[in-house]
């Protein structure tokens, strides 16, 4: 698990918002291993399918508010034209992962959307978007 995000959710009281978390940091975690080792066993292909459907059901209830954090992040130094969230859960095919570097560099906004509405609901005074970014 991302180490910010786990030190972030230890201070979520919502289970709904911590069980999207957890369902995202998997999904993405699966991504980064298909793409990192260039291949998609059929095993990996359920799991995927799984974590995708787990991830994108949960977004429909979390995704306005993550929407003011997506549109404060950066890919490749701009601002996302539409929801990572979004970009990500909309790959039905997991090989389609392997040599796709848009997506890849799509997961950091991702991640540091997620960040700043778990710092945001986890009672800090921080603003949104003062984690550090990862590009």
């Amino acid at each position: 698990m991302n180490p910010v995000t786990r030190r972030l959710l230890d201070e979520i009281d919502d289970p709904q918002l911590a069980a999207f978390a957890l369902a995202w940091d998997e999904l993405e975690e699966c991504l980064v291993g298909i793409y990192r080792d260039r291949t998609c066993s059929p095993r990996v292909e359920r799991r995927y399918a799984d974590l995708r459907s787990s991830a994108e059901k949960g977004l429909g209830k979390w995704e306005k508010a993550l929407r003011r954090h997506w549109l404060a992040t950066r890919i490749n130094g701009t601002p996302p034209a539409q929801s990572p969230f979004r970009s990500v859960v909309a790959v039905q095919r997991p090989g389609d992962v392997i040599d796709d570097r848009a997506l890849m560099r799509t997961l950091p906004a991702a991640r540091e959307a997620l960040n700043n509405l778990l710092l945001e609901r986890g009672g800090r005074s921080e603003p949104p978007g003062t984690l550090l970014r990862r590009r």
